[in-house]
């Protein structure tokens, strides 16, 4: 099935238009992170504002946070072939936070590095966000945690292999002003692609 799949994203993301030549820089360094075949985002601490910042692992003031989606039952660490078969229909799906001090401390994560302004950050955190539903509360429940520093909460909208973790990176990066194009999209690999000629295109 997962070949099904890869080869799906092979002729879907082969329609993916290039961004612009040139693309604005911002002062602010902004992670796009891959780790396998799933992508997230990396903010500085200094950058985090709204309610977002006062969610767990942002209240330890690490140097970045780690944003992440995925198919729930999966992404929270419940790994079997009923999970992963799962993850390619409709599903509930949940949002990762994890603070870290040095994201290029594991070695099996790549990272590019795009720069933005203050406000397309805030851009992007409103995004984000707005992907947490909380049912009237004020601050969307911890549906899973492995540590202080790494927690997961409800997302929307639904996982599925047409909308993916690589999919919700990239229409987080778009709202922060970056040019990438999600048609298509399902590797972490064309995320990246995509993000080295944007970090191309943003040298002076």
């Amino acid at each position: 099935m997962r070949h099904l799949v890869l080869a799906l994203g092979l002729i879907l993301s082969s329609c993916a238009t290039p961004p612009p030549v040139a693309v604005p820089r911002g002062p602010i360094a902004l992670a796009v992170a891959q780790r396998g075949w799933h992508t997230e985002i990396g903010v500085p601490e200094t950058a985090l504002t709204g309610p977002l910042a006062t969610l767990g692992p942002a209240r330890l003031h690490r140097h970045y946070l780690l944003i992440g989606y995925g198919a729930r039952y999966y992404f929270t660490g419940h790994h079997s072939a009923g999970t992963a078969v799962a993850a390619l229909l409709p599903g509930p799906a949940a949002i990762n936070l994890s603070a870290f001090d040095d994201l290029a401390a594991d070695p099996a994560r790549k990272i590019i590095w795009l720069h933005v302004s203050q406000s397309d950050i805030d851009h992007m955190l409103a995004f984000i966000w707005q992907s947490l539903p909380r049912a009237g509360a004020a601050t969307p429940p911890v549906i899973a945690s492995f540590n202080n520093a790494s927690m997961f909460y409800a997302a929307q909208p639904d996982y599925n292999m047409f909308y993916n973790c690589n999919n919700w990176a990239v229409d987080a990066l778009r709202a922060a002003g970056l040019p990438f194009s999600n048609t298509g999209l399902h590797y972490a690999s064309d995320v990246q692609a995509q993000a080295g000629r944007i970090a191309a295109a943003q040298e002076p």
